[in-house]
């Protein structure tokens, strides 16, 4: 039997009240199924990338959590003899924090079905219990519950309080509700991500900064979706037309223009003309955000590079972002991007 003082110490912990925020925020990324997590002193960086020329990161920032504890130096576990028997480090010793981030994988979809069933988002059909009525599986995570109500449409609503716990590599990420009394705890796989480097944008070399509605975004995209829809062309000039969003395909073109006007674009720094070209599909992975957001800053760099940042306004006040980058199409003959 193991006593309290030999259980291992989360690296991370937290402890929220707003499942569906989260849950939301996360959402803007959910059209990959794997992503990765890097944990830090200042929150948790969700990022999920597609062929290697589009990426998608969330951060949710600590202050979304009632408690929020990121302890980098801490050993996984205290059963380890020689671990246990070494001097802990003088805080001289200790490096940065912010240099001990934490990076590990995870499925997407599955950390979203958990945070449906604390409430975000209630999908009874989605679980299978076991005969014995106590277990529920969702793709390798594992529920321990009370009775079968407590998937019941009337409970499964935002109410109770979601831990958020991770003890170390190796092991997993638990979820935690406690709600009216009743415990329903998700064990998720983790596993060693192949580390996603951040495309980068080129700050000191921008050609497009503007900022505006993301609704006026969102409903461009909608206009502009249509059958076979492949190319998405994003102009820009300190002229007329200013802003425009083209797309094309095999059924024609579509165009919609922005006039240079504070009540469409409450910011606009274009040098010199500017246009680049973008997969159609992989732009519209980020209508989620558009729809939810309240502003986005459209910057893009002199190579092409586009960054797309929503922030979004959360219940209570406060606000959060979530990060799109693009890299352009290039027409060599091969249909690849560069």
């Amino acid at each position: 039997m193991t006593s309290d003082d030999d259980e291992p110490v989360p690296i991370f912990s937290a402890v929220t009240s707003s499942a569906r925020q989260i849950f939301s925020l996360l959402k803007c990324c959910g059209f990959q199924q794997k992503a990765q997590i890097e944990l830090s002193s200042q929150g948790l960086r969700v990022i999920v990338e597609d062929s290697r020329v589009m990426q998608g990161a969330a951060f949710v920032e600590k202050n979304l959590f009632s408690s929020y504890a990121f302890n980098p130096h801490k050993h996984s576990s205290t059963r380890d003899d020689d671990t246990a028997a070494a001097p802990a480090p003088t805080k001289s010793e200790l490096p940065d924090e912010e240099d001990h981030n934490l990076v590990f994988g995870i499925s997407l979809a599955v950390l979203l079905e958990c945070l449906q069933i604390f409430g975000a988002e209630a999908s009874r059909d989605k679980w299978h219990t076991s005969g014995n009525g106590g277990t529920g599986t969702i793709g390798g995570t594992h529920s321990r519950s009370g009775p079968g109500a407590v998937f019941d449409q009337t409970v499964l609503r935002i109410g109770g309080t979601c831990k958020f716990s991770y003890i170390g590599q190796g092991h997993p990420l638990y979820l935690m509700l406690e709600e009216n009394g009743i415990i329903t705890t998700c064990e998720l796989t983790t596993y060693e991500p192949e580390l996603v480097e951040q495309i980068p944008l080129a700050m000191d070399g921008l050609a497009l900064k503007l900022i505006m509605k993301a609704g006026w975004l969102h409903d461009a995209i909608q206009e502009l979706e249509g059958s076979s829809v492949e190319r998405l062309t994003i102009a820009a000039s300190p002229q007329h037309p200013y802003f425009s969003l083209s797309a094309s395909g095999p059924m024609g073109s579509t165009v919609v223009e922005f006039s240079n006007d504070k009540s469409l674009l409450q910011a606009f720094n274009v040098p010199k003309p500017t246009q680049h070209t973008y997969k159609f599909g992989l732009v519209k992975n980020a209508a989620k955000a558009m729809a939810m957001a309240s502003k986005v800053s459209i910057r893009g760099d002199n190579h092409g590079v586009l960054s797309m940042q929503f922030m979004i306004e959360q219940e209570g006040g406060g606000t959060s972002f979530v990060d799109f980058r693009f890299l352009p199409f290039v027409a060599d003959g091969s249909d690849d991007e560069d």
